[in-house]
């Protein structure tokens, strides 16, 4: 005769034995394979000549922004001493902006004189922003699906899929970022510095969160996974904003 106990939970049970036996051996090839490929990455980018052309790079772009502070402070200070009717004037017109801001993002760099290993690793570094989009879609959908969820279980399918999906992404994401903007880790730009390991934060996080609703699906509508949802989605959406900073100016989201 079959305990009351055991029937109760055999269901919950076998699903988590078969997610076990099945999901392990998984999980356990794409961690060793991740790291083994950061290591390599590392590796290859730390003996790419110093990356001299990411210095020169952010360089030229720090000056740029330098010089558009400085020709945006000329400019008001011409409108303080100009006549009202020839302020007009004194402003920066669209295309001295577009201008000023194409040179920011847009610097160029003699990829000739960098290495074979140097140019390697800005070509998969420019994945970045390809790649990014992924963990920003999952996380916030794989939120809205545990909620709504919760009341409709029809909704809370698709969760368990959106969080592992995002937190496999989720570290090459980072992986990315860290070769797009080079291993220098005493960089002077700080908002550089909190783009670069707040993603790192969001990369493990996010796989931390894969590996939970691999393993235990059964919570990927509790309040833990809500809770830890939430706070991954307010991460991305401040990151967001460090990314939107680095390349169209920190006050891009002024009214």
């Amino acid at each position: 005769m079959e305990d009351r106990h055991d029937a109760q939970l055999g269901p919950k049970a076998t699903h988590a034995m078969t997610l076990t036996q099945l999901g392990r051996p998984v999980w356990r090839q794409l961690i060793i394979g991740f790291v083994l490929l950061w290591a390599a990455l590392v590796v290859l980018s730390a003996s790419a000549a110093a990356h001299e052309g990411h210095k020169q790079q952010r360089q030229a772009q720090l000056a740029a922004q330098q010089r558009l502070q400085q020709q945006q402070q000329a400019a008001s200070a011409q409108m303080q001493q100009q006549p009202q009717t020839q302020a007009s004037s004194a402003q920066m017109t669209p295309g001295e902006m577009h201008e000023n801001m194409g040179e920011m993002m847009m610097t160029p760099t003699d990829r000739s004189k960098l290495s074979f290993l140097e140019r390697l690793r800005t070509w998969l570094g420019a994945f970045h922003s390809i790649v990014v989009h992924f963990p920003i879609a999952f996380f916030p959908a794989a939120l809205f699906t545990a909620v709504v969820g919760r009341r409709r279980p029809a909704f809370g399918a698709p969760v368990q899929f959106l969080v592992v999906a995002g937190g496999v992404v989720a570290p090459f994401a980072a992986l990315l970022g860290w070769l797009n903007a080079g291993f220098e880790l005493n960089d002077p730009d700080r908002l550089l510095l909190a783009h670069r390991w707040l993603g790192t934060a969001i990369g493990l996080g996010g796989l931390a969160l894969a590996l939970w609703a691999w393993r235990r699906p059964w919570e990927d509508r509790g309040a833990g996974m809500v809770l830890s949802l939430s706070v991954m989605t307010a991460a991305i959406a401040v990151q967001g904003w460090f990314g939107g900073s680095l390349i169209h100016g920190i006050a891009h989201l002024n009214w």
